[in-house]
């Protein structure tokens, strides 16, 4: 008995087709070889079911072709400029590819539907209609390997009673279909693929000679130019975002405090850092007089007097032990508790490559001149965070706070830049940094730091904090200048960069303050 699937036109087209790359795939092809020369091959084994159909993907074809080009590898290799502009127009081409694609397997939406409604004819209407749907078919795939005379002798002599037969057209109808698309796909590979490398080959002999103009731009400050880009590159907008990365020149604390963020275990490692152990929070509880009312656990320390006569009396004592284990023990609630991560005293050696936490002041007092350092410091970061594969999380406070994960902002950016619409989303906002304005309020910026330090299921337990600012932030309440303390105290290390000179009254919470003193430009 047939299986159903048999019968299903998109089962087939799926196993047809399944040896084709996604997006993603292509562009970890081209990812790769930008980070370490891999140079992708075809294989000669990368078939589908049917030992004579050779799947011939031009998309990948064209990949290998251009990374087996000695001028081009001599470039993305040597310099991490060219590598951002070869993956950038790469990445296009190949978005550019897949829509054509996707256009064509939209155009074929009909022929499918119609493949799939020879599963319900009846035996007369097969009988009466498989020598025309032959003689159409082949009229549509002549070119796309669609074989008539085979068919038709399959179906001659009451061949079109045998239902195996039917499935084998249906096979070799899906095929040829399939051979069409990819044909067509071929044909945009081969009309664009010149263009695109020149383009891509004049881009880079551009950035090669404002490389060795007489400012002599190092090559890193103009890969973070290029990724601080909105939308296609110009001269005048790359000019602008390559005078903000260039401040870093004057001021050599940004690569220092960059350098410095970020601890992560490792044996061979010369730094320390305090480790989780146990449970994921530790509870300390106050005074009796600070009972807010009763929960259920299994803390020990704050049992009701009742669950307590259960733990002595010896018929209830198994009990005792089920609630315990359950955590269905009835326990005092306290006002005062506090949310610790349950880490270990004693350090483990580590390496400067952790997450990383970045607080960054985008009040009133913030315009103008630390603006610019302000995002200058954020490429740098977003930069380091993206080369060594570290998670960066950064919020924007002032007034009120808005949380922006870097990476994947950076992601973003660039899955943009070639063409690739991202889901929008509020927390990832595009541009140099939000500017919120107003006064600046530490407190909601606190609480969001101590919510991500106290998370042991996400990356940024053991992160490292630092604030941008100018450091004219007031202190906040009792309890989180105490947690601030607490963190400190199990290994969080807090490092400030202030941006100005000015009074600072926070300088016993940090391990370290780096300074930056600028001249306010004159206002004639």
């Amino acid at each position: 008995m047939t299986d159903t699937r048999e019968n299903d036109v998109e089962y087939w087209m799926e196993r047809i087709r399944r040896k084709r790359l996604t997006a993603g795939e292509y562009l970890k092809l081209l990812e790769n070889f930008v980070k370490s020369g891999e140079q992708p091959e075809i294989e000669a084994d990368v078939l589908t079911d049917y030992p004579w159909q050779m799947y011939d993907d031009p998309i990948l074809r064209y990949i290998v072709e251009v990374t087996h080009d000695p001028m081009i590898q001599s470039r993305v290799l040597t310099s991490k400029m060219a590598g951002k502009i070869f993956y950038e127009s790469m990445g296009r081409f190949v978005i550019d590819c897949l829509h054509e694609e996707q256009f064509c397997n939209q155009k074929s939406w009909s022929e499918r539907n119609e493949m799939g409604k020879t599963c319900e004819w009846s035996l007369q209407k097969k009988k009466d209609n498989w020598q025309s749907l032959i003689a159409a078919i082949d009229e549509k795939h002549k070119e796309d390997g669609f074989d008539k005379k085979f068919m038709k002798k399959l179906f001659q002599r009451q061949g079109w009673r045998n239902e195996a037969n039917w499935e084998k057209l249906r096979q070799e109808w899906a095929g040829a279909l399939e051979r069409q698309m990819q044909r067509e796909v071929g044909e945009k590979v081969r009309k664009r693929a010149p263009a695109t490398r020149n383009g891509m080959m004049n881009m880079m002999e551009r950035m090669s000679e404002q490389h060795h103009r007489p400012d002599n731009d190092d090559d890193a400050l103009r890969g973070q130019a290029w990724d601080l880009m909105e939308g296609m590159f110009t001269e005048s907008e790359f000019e602008k975002k390559l005078n903000i990365v260039k401040i870093q020149n004057k001021y050599p604390e940004i690569g220092e405090v960059a350098r410095r963020m970020g601890r992560t275990v490792e044996e061979e490692g010369h730094d320390y850092i305090a480790v989780q152990e146990g449970f994921r929070f530790k509870i300390d509880h106050s005074a009796g007089s600070d009972i807010e009312g009763i929960t259920v656990g299994n803390d020990i320390n704050a049992l009701l007097p009742i669950e307590l006569t259960q733990y002595v009396d010896e018929q209830l004592e198994d009990l005792f032990y089920k609630k315990f284990l359950t955590r269905r023990l009835q326990t005092f609630r306290y006002r005062s508790e506090l949310n610790k991560p349950s880490r270990k005293l004693h350090q483990q050696r580590a390496v400067r490559r952790g997450p990383m936490i970045v607080c960054l002041d985008s009040s009133a007092s913030m315009y103008g001149v630390p603006q610019k350092i302000e995002a200058s410091l954020l490429a740098k970061l977003e930069q380091t965070a993206e080369e060594l594969k570290r998670d960066c999380f950064l919020i924007d406070f002032s007034v009120s706070i808005r949380p922006i994960d870097l990476r994947a902002r950076s992601r973003k950016r660039r899955m943009e830049r070639i063409g690739l619409k991202t889901e929008k989303d509020s927390e990832l906002v595009l541009g140099e940094f939000p500017f919120i304005g107003g006064g600046t309020d530490a407190e909601k910026m606190l609480r969001l730091t101590f919510a991500l330090l106290d998370d042991g299921d996400n990356h940024y337990m053991n992160a490292d904090v630092l604030w941008v600012t100018d450091f004219l932030i007031p202190r906040t309440t009792e309890e989180l200048m105490q947690q601030f303390s607490e963190y400190k105290k199990y290994g969080t290390r807090f490092y400030g960069f202030q941006i100005g000179v000015g009074e600072n009254n926070w300088q016993q919470y940090f391990d370290h303050i780096y300074q930056i003193h600028y001249v306010r430009p004159r206002m004639y």
